[in-house]
């Protein structure tokens, strides 16, 4: 099987008609984020309480999913594991913009999830909860 690089397929970018709706609380609280006025935490978090800010938005239909969801395990099954940012709300968490990662915890179903949360989490599933981190690090962008 030939290497695909998740980054090259990304079907999120601006002018794709398959791209998620955006979610204003996950952007402005991520911007915060970046500017260091919220801290980030590093979590593992159990994948049942995970949801998606858009229930119906189906990542699966969109072109090549299917590929990056299998680069995505190839990785986790190599100890890569993909990492999903989240806020805390309604009980749970909220995945807004890491579809092709949270697609491939769902095939995999992993216990927990490991997580950057916007925000320190507060709900008791919650383990390992480390930081707070560096967002700009976490979100790979440079200083």
């Amino acid at each position: 099987m030939p290497s695909i690089n998740p980054i090259n397929l990304d079907p999120q970018d601006s002018g794709n008609p398959f791209k998620p709706p955006k979610d204003p609380v996950f952007d402005a609280l991520f911007g915060l984020a970046i500017q260091g006025d919220l801290h980030v935490y590093f979590a593992a978090i159990p994948l049942s309480l995970v949801k998606p800010f858009a229930s119906d938005f189906c990542f699966l239909e969109t072109p090549n999913a299917e590929a990056i969801v299998d680069v995505l395990i190839a990785d986790a099954r190599q100890g890569r594991f993909p990492r999903l940012w989240v806020y805390e709300a309604c009980e749970g968490f909220v995945m807004s913009d890491d579809y092709p990662q949270y697609e491939a915890c769902l095939q995999g179903q992993p216990d927990y999830v490991p997580c950057w949360v916007l925000g320190r989490p507060r709900h008791p599933a919650v383990v390992d909860v480390q930081g707070p981190v560096n967002a700009r690090q976490a979100a790979g962008l440079k200083d």
